[in-house]
Order: structure tokens, then sequence, then C-alpha cells
């Protein structure tokens, strides 16, 4: 266990255990150790004996090196289902189990973001090698655990839960698949990710690409958390190695309506051309941003 350091006006997390909360013994109530002081940053956490993973001996040891609680407020354990796997753990409004037993959605999203510029390091990185990396699934986990590695426990592993999202009436599911992922995955590597790198002159070519790309890893949704982010980054690594500049992982949300369709279209009927288009108009973007701001 590291303990908390002070960055910029705000505490920065980052656990060595794999297990949530356990540190700290204070708080009232009908049991202090079925208690957790939440909600900001800097505040701490404990999770009933009954819900711990590790032994006993090992959280007593742990928490007896750990800092007092400084919180003000104390409320009851909101995580629910602790002793499953780490995907199902969540709040009872949907809030992933995270390092930081955070449960503010605002500040999860502050995590995240700075998640992608690791991201992002990651892949400029690998730009500057003089061979041009190819895609693989080894790297599509390497850019997933940059992305969330310091947020959830789960990074970089294949999801264990079935997910749902959009309209409650119309959700798009992506169940879990029988076999695993693992099978999945060696099809989108061979006939996908194999054709990397592709360095091409054709801006359409390499847009086109970068769609496929993008539209099966959707398609597939392998993490938990993450996935729309890490087909992103993905592309702006296949963006970049043809000279072009990188995309804003968010611009979807400017185009949401026509991403979703576009990203039906690749799920349902392996129809890459209205995201390629989209890569194409938000490229166009980046490129008027970069000379408004460089001349």
């Amino acid at each position: 266990m590291t303990t908390p350091s002070s960055s910029g006006g705000r505490v920065q997390w980052r656990w060595q255990e794999k297990d949530f909360g356990f540190r700290f013994r204070s708080g009232t109530g009908r049991r202090e150790d079925e208690y957790y002081q939440a909600h900001r940053p800097g505040e701490f956490y404990v999770v009933p004996k009954t819900q711990r993973k590790l032994q006993e001996a090992h959280a007593d040891a742990l928490a007896k090196v750990a800092l007092a609680p400084t919180s003000p407020k104390v409320v009851v354990n909101p995580w629910q289902a602790y002793s499953r796997e780490w995907d199902w753990i969540t709040t009872a409004d949907g809030l992933v189990l995270n390092y930081a037993g955070c449960l503010d959605r605002e500040e999860i999203e502050r995590r995240e973001d700075e998640g992608v510029s690791r991201a992002m390091e990651l892949v400029t990185s690998l730009v500057l090698r003089e061979t041009p990396a190819p895609l693989t699934i080894q790297l599509l986990c390497q850019i997933h655990r940059e992305l969330m590695g310091a947020i959830y426990p789960f990074a970089g592993q294949w999801r264990v839960v079935d997910l749902h999202k959009g309209k409650e009436d119309e959700p798009v599911k992506w169940p879990l698949p029988r076999c695993g992922f693992d099978p999945i995955m060696q099809v989108l590597d061979r006939d996908v990710l194999s054709r990397s790198p592709l360095i091409s002159s054709d801006d359409n070519e390499v847009f086109a690409y970068a769609s496929e790309v993008m539209n099966e890893l959707l398609a597939i949704h392998p993490f938990r958390e993450g996935n729309g982010r890490t087909a992103f980054v993905t592309a702006n690594l296949i963006l970049m190695q043809n000279d072009l500049l990188p995309l804003d992982v968010y611009e979807r949300r400017i185009d949401e309506e026509r991403y979703l369709a576009a990203c039906e279209e690749g799920r349902i009927h392996k129809n890459y051309e209205p995201l390629t288009s989209l890569l194409a108009e938000w490229a166009d973007r980046a490129l008027k941003r970069w000379e408004e701001n460089h001349g």
C-alpha cells in the first residue's frame, strides 16, 4: 500500500494491494468497522471485515500503518456484492468499485481524463519509433491499463459481466460470450489487427482502417469500462503513424447521435463507412484547431 500524497491541492492514490477500504477503523455507529468515510478526494473508507478480500492478519497489519481518517462524514458502506469479482462490485447507482473508493462521478471522470493523457503518452512514444508499431491484442490491453490502471482493478483484463448501455427501453447489449473473449480477440487479431501497421499516403484509406478497428473493437466491447476511449486512442495511433493529427477522444460527444448510429452500423452490418466519414470530419476539425492555435 502507498500512502496518499498531495499534488495541486488534491490527493492522488495508487494502491498496491487489491483490496479496498479496510485501512481505517474509525467512525461512529452500530459497528465502527462497518462504516467508511466518503465523497471527496482525501476522505477515507472502511469495508466490513466480512467483506474483505485479504486475510484478516494481513488486513490488520496494513491497517496499523494507515493514516487516521480526517473526513467529518461517515456513511454506511455503499459497495454491493463485495465478495464477487471486481467487475461486479458497484454502488446502488452503478458506480464501479475503484482504487480510491470514489463515489463522485465528476471525480471519476477527472481521473479518467488523466488516464487518457497517460494512454496518449504511450501511443506517442510508439509513433516516435523508427519502425511503426503493429496493433496487437497485447497493445490493446496495455492501452487500457494506461487508461484505467490508476482507477480500476480490472484494467487490461477482459470483462466478466454483461453490459448494456443507451436508452432504457432500447439498450444496446453486450452479453458475455460463451466461449470467452480469447477466441473472439484472436479472430480480431487475425482478420483486422494483423493488417497493421497500415502506412498509406491515401488519408481515406487510413480513416477506413481506423474505422474498421474501432467498429470491431466496440462491437466486441471486451473491457468493463473504457472501450470507447480505448478505441479512440488506438485509432489515434493509426492516424499519427500516417502524419495525421490525433483526435480528441471526446469528439464523439459533439456528434453523439451520428457516432452511436455509426457504431451500430459497424456492429450489426459491418458497415464502416459512417464512422470513416466522421473520422475524416473530426480530423478536419483537429487541423483547423491546430492552424488557429499555431497560425
